[in-house]
């Protein structure tokens, strides 16, 4: 088997292999790992590539996850990455910048499409990561929940092929900048994060034209910003549910849908704009036909002031309060994966 099939095993079934080849079964998961591959004989190692090839062909992603950065460190050491084979790794522990580097620099790293840190809930003195200092120029998703993040900082040169973000409950410190510039993002959510500087926010946001869905449950910060402009070309869903102090939004979505301010209690104006604003020439930018028809929801917060209710394409507004609202960025977070 392969480096990566083998790591797709629990270690039961890791132990149980080297207890058959006669081999000791202690030790951390990627010793286990290294062990039955150092075992392996040319026979086998022919069938690896072999198996390897026929993972690349069916373009199947392979799943590796790890509980301890110790683990990771040996993997990316002693792992052989097929060029063209898909691969998702799951951190269930902080990842530390110097882990994040490491992995960034790695074989995996560089053919890496799914990152998905979910380590327990700490608030005493938690690593923190800056994604402004790594390049994964295959990712197409990134979740990080309980992970602190020096910044929510993810541009084009870095993260080129991104396709869905989802940031969630960073540990011990809120992240001090919003700076996205992601070309390929399709979705993107955020579940109780504070931005302390939020004055790039919308033009963050806007430099995504593939952006389809937005979740912001409890995104607090933006009312330090007087007016947020939006420019999405493709956005369907955009969800404020909870951001309290968000104050003004101009907003071009000629496709959205569903505009929830539920709970947004400082929600002041919503302004629609008709036209496409200058300085979003591009041909990603461009719209055809007749605007869509959305439903807005305003339970728990006054209607804003501006054209937003009062536009002809607005086709509801909703005042009842909707407990499960915040389900939407987990659905998300599936529709990622």
């Amino acid at each position: 088997m392969s480096g990566p099939e083998l790591f797709s095993l629990t270690v039961p079934q890791l132990q149980e292999r080297l207890v058959t080849s006669g081999l000791s079964k202690t030790g951390r998961k990627a010793d286990l790992v290294t062990r039955l591959l150092q075992a392996q004989g040319p026979a086998e190692s022919a069938s690896t590539m072999e198996d390897n090839t026929a993972a690349a062909s069916k373009n199947q992603l392979v799943k590796i996850s790890f509980k301890s950065l110790e683990e990771l460190e040996k993997t990316v050491i002693i792992l052989e990455v097929e060029e063209g084979t898909r691969y998702s790794l799951t951190m269930e522990v902080p990842l530390t910048q110097a882990a994040l580097t490491m992995l960034a620099g790695s074989p995996l790293g560089r053919e890496l499409e799914v990152l998905d840190c979910r380590p327990e809930y700490e608030d005493r003195n938690p690593p923190v990561i800056d994604t402004s200092k790594v390049k994964f120029l295959k990712l197409r998703r990134l979740d990080l929940t309980h992970q602190a993040i020096k910044a929510v900082h993810l541009t084009a040169d870095c993260f080129p092929l991104l396709e869905a973000l989802s940031i969630d409950q960073p540990c011990a410190r809120d992240p001090e900048t919003f700076n996205t510039d992601l070309p390929n993002l399709c979705s993107m959510s955020f579940n109780f994060v504070t931005i302390l500087d939020v004055k790039n926010f919308g033009r963050s946001l806007s430099r995504s034209p593939k952006l389809e869905r937005f979740s912001g449950y409890k995104l607090w910060g933006l009312g330090r910003k007087a007016e947020h402009s939006l420019v999405l070309p493709s956005c369907i869903s955009l969800d404020f549910y909870r951001s309290d102090d968000l104050r003004k939004l101009k907003l071009w979505a000629p496709r959205l849908e569903d505009l929830d301010l539920q709970a947004c209690y400082s929600i002041k104006t919503v302004t629609l704009l008709d036209r496409r604003p200058n300085g979003f020439s591009g041909p990603e930018y461009q719209f055809t036909g007749e605007p869509s028809k959305f439903v807005v929801n305003c339970a728990n917060t006054n209607e804003p002031g501006g054209n937003l209710v009062t536009s002809s394409r607005c086709k509801k507004v909703q005042r009842g309060v909707d407990f499960f609202r915040n389900t939407l960025s987990t659905n998300l977070r599936e529709d990622m994966k």
